[in-house]
């Protein structure tokens, strides 16, 4: 009985099982490379999306935060408007009849009114401007006296003219 072709059977499956664990193992190689790849890359987007998930939080706080601002602007402006009405049914502005003054001269502010102006000055002048003169225009005059302010202003706008002075006070501004 001859042992050799036992042996060589023996080495020849050997040999083989020898190849494939090989094989195995450089398969099993391949694949840790590709689970430690998927890995790698599946922590890759996690970061990726907190960092997206941070950008949106702060994105939503944001535009919370503005639509807060917007909502206290748009109260402003509603306040600034009804402000701005309340100013608008009082005439405060003043005007300066001129700047001509000696040290020893007080500021007048006489309150000068003209129905007619349309029909006797200007008619060409805008309803808001019309309606000024007849409301009353406040003129700042510099004089040494009541009198002396009456007397500047009647010349400038004259009785004849149809300007009328409704009132004069003294000016501390």
């Amino acid at each position: 009985m001859d042992a050799m072709p036992y042996v060589f059977a023996g080495l020849v499956g050997f040999a083989s099982l020898a190849v494939s664990l090989l094989l195995a193992l450089r398969r099993l190689k391949t694949s840790e490379e590709r689970i430690a790849t998927a890995v790698s890359r599946k922590q890759a987007q996690v970061e990726r999306i907190k960092k997206i998930a941070r950008v949106t939080l702060r994105q939503a706080h944001d535009l919370r935060e503005a639509r807060r601002r917007k909502t206290m602007a748009e109260l402003g402006c509603e306040d600034l408007e009804q402000r701005l009405k309340a100013a608008d049914a009082a005439d405060r502005r003043v005007y300066v009849l001129d700047d001509r003054r000696t040290p020893q001269d007080e500021g007048w502010l006489l309150r000068v009114v003209n129905i007619e102006y349309a029909s006797r000055v200007n008619a060409n002048l805008t309803t808001a401007a019309l309606g000024s003169w007849k409301r009353g225009r406040r003129v700042l005059v510099w004089a040494l006296d009541e009198k002396k302010a009456r007397e500047k202003v009647n010349a400038r706008l004259p009785e004849n003219k149809g300007f009328t002075i409704m009132g004069v006070e003294s000016y501390l501004g």
